[in-house]
């Protein structure tokens, strides 16, 4: 039934300033105060109220505005969110009963906007002009071991260009070590690497600290992306689950889709991949071709590549194309990718090529989609048959 005195959950002050020291340890961010009360109770016979003063008014050098404040009542089943570094709060003495309540912190630190400004990544920008120089982008790649640059169109008058819009890349790892190696892959080859964002569904040993290190976190992996202008703190979200718990690519695709973001565009690939230098101008401005880019979607088998610095500027660059396979005993049928003959006429205004397969591993689409086909979270098991996408819809695919 007690109150108690007027306090920040940071310590006896709230900060005056919310913004934090790269540095910081993480201490408590968020507060979480969930009330147990009885259905009945009233907020000036049983008392008890939440008193939360302004940030704004705590700031504030007149006296007389420092205690302006607003009461909340413990209601049963109400849950109370604030700033734990941020918002002074009193807890006002219940009167008639118990007032139970379970409060919650989440540790963390907040992060200004003014640490996460990049300047433009310029190394892999290239337009068609000077991938056809054999000048300056020639010198720049002739001692990389990535292969050849994708096309790109860059439009240098224009004031919107498809690097304004964002991409989430959302990647199901199963105990792959290749999982950080693919992720510094997008990240130095992406045309705008701090405007992709991240997610990955780790299914490791959660049991193993020693597996949890190498297969969960970039060090581990001995991987460094401290020189590209891609935060991990800022574009990186994961979910970490028991390998012993996981069913299968379907599930773990879903999962990756609740990390999703409002991002512009949605890549969906596996844990073990490579990229081309300029894939997240090309990828957008070859969706943006198709008759109906909003209900488009890109796919296809990409070639592999030679462990461990692979795929090497000498790299098989073709394009595949899905086709059936065969059907299997179990009744299921396979579908595999063959190169492009490099004779193939392609559409000149278009450049794709109409597909009715799908790839779960390698595909492109505008976010829009995610309302419309959405990975079934009930697909449980399935390895082969892996479209797991609501299949009452119609999806244009293209290569």
């Amino acid at each position: 039934k007690a109150g108690y005195p007027r306090h920040c959950d940071r310590g006896a002050q709230c900060l005056k300033e919310p913004t934090h020291s790269k540095e910081q340890t993480a201490e408590r961010l968020l507060t979480f105060v969930y009330y147990l009360t009885p259905a009945e109770w009233d907020s000036e016979l049983d008392g008890g109220a939440l008193r939360m003063f302004s940030p704004i008014q705590q700031n504030n050098d007149n006296n007389d505005t420092r205690d302006a404040h607003f009461d909340v009542t413990p209601y049963a089943d109400r849950l109370v969110v604030f700033r734990s570094d941020l918002m002074e709060h009193q807890v006002l003495p219940s009167l008639r009963r118990d007032r139970i309540a379970i409060t919650i912190w989440l540790y963390g630190r907040a992060v200004s906007n003014t640490e996460h400004t990049y300047l433009p990544s310029k190394g892999f920008c290239l337009d068609d002009a000077a991938l056809n120089n054999n000048g300056a982008a020639d010198k720049e790649y002739s001692n990389s071991n990535l292969p050849p640059p994708l096309p790109n169109s860059i439009d240098n008058t224009s004031t919107k260009k498809t690097g304004d819009q964002t991409i989430f890349v959302a990647i199901p790892s199963y105990r792959d070590e290749e999982t950080w190696p693919t992720i510094k892959s997008l990240v130095e080859t992406a045309c705008h690497p701090e405007r992709v964002y991240v997610g990955v569904v780790f299914q490791v040993d959660t049991m193993s600290p020693e597996e949890m290190h190498s297969f969960t976190t970039a060090k581990g992996s001995g991987v460094s992306l401290e020189f590209f202008h891609w935060s991990q703190e800022a574009n990186f979200r994961s979910i970490t689950l028991d390998y012993r718990h996981a069913t299968g690519p379907c599930y773990a695709r879903h999962l990756c889709q609740t990390l999703f973001r409002d991002e512009d565009y949605v890549l969906q690939i596996d844990s073990h991949m490579r990229f081309r230098p300029n894939w997240d101008e090309y990828l957008i401005q070859q969706l943006n071709k198709t008759r109906c880019p909003d209900k488009a979607l890109l796919t296809a088998y990409p070639p592999g590549y030679e462990l461990p610095n692979g795929p090497g500027p000498n790299a098989e660059i073709r394009a595949t194309i899905l086709v059936p396979s065969k059907f299997k005993e179990d009744g299921m049928l396979r579908q595999k990718g063959r190169l492009i003959r490099p004779e193939y006429q392609h559409d000149p205004d278009n450049g794709n090529i109409p597909c009715l397969l799908y790839a779960g591993g390698f595909n492109f689409f505008h976010s829009l989609l995610l309302d419309i086909c959405p990975y079934d979270s009930k697909l449980h098991g399935l390895f082969f048959w892996r479209r797991g996408v609501n299949g009452r819809k119609t999806l244009h695919t293209w290569h």
